[in-house]
């Protein structure tokens, strides 16, 4: 009888974990063609529409962040951007010392009161000249 109780006790486990799955999406961002990764995460995740998103951005750059390097934040429907574009400065940023190769930024950024059911997001830092240096993106309501 113990066994059974057992079993049945696994298997309604496994069954609202089978069945919540759908709700614990996590946001994968991945490489921007041709520019090294950097990793990002955000909170909350998913985003919600007319919060703020904490972005954190992290890693190691081939190219240093020098004075007048910038972060990109951007969230696109794929045709138009969603929000203004956030460009930040990061050697103003708190916490960063330039020159620096490995990196470790939050930036919080105002999201709008809609949301379409999909679309991407892209952070990536720049050079002094405007060339990407990392990069990572991410489709959101996939």
């Amino acid at each position: 009888m113990k066994q059974n109780f057992i079993l049945v006790a696994i298997l309604l486990a496994m069954l609202s974990i089978v069945n919540a799955f759908p709700y614990q999406l996590i946001t994968t961002f991945i490489q921007c063609p041709q520019v090294p990764l950097i990793t990002t995460t955000i909170s909350p995740d998913p985003p919600v529409a007319g919060g703020n998103e904490l972005v954190t951005i992290s890693g190691s750059l081939t190219t240093p962040i020098v004075p007048g390097s910038k972060l990109l934040i951007l969230f696109s429907d794929g045709n138009n951007a969603l929000t203004t574009p956030v460009v930040t400065d990061i050697c103003t940023m708190t916490g960063v010392s330039c020159p620096a190769k490995n990196l470790r930024i939050t930036k919080s950024v105002p999201l709008p009161a809609k949301l379409p059911a999909k679309y991407g997001m892209i952070t990536m830092i720049l050079d002094p000249a405007e060339n990407p240096i990392g990069c990572s993106l991410a489709i959101i309501g996939v």
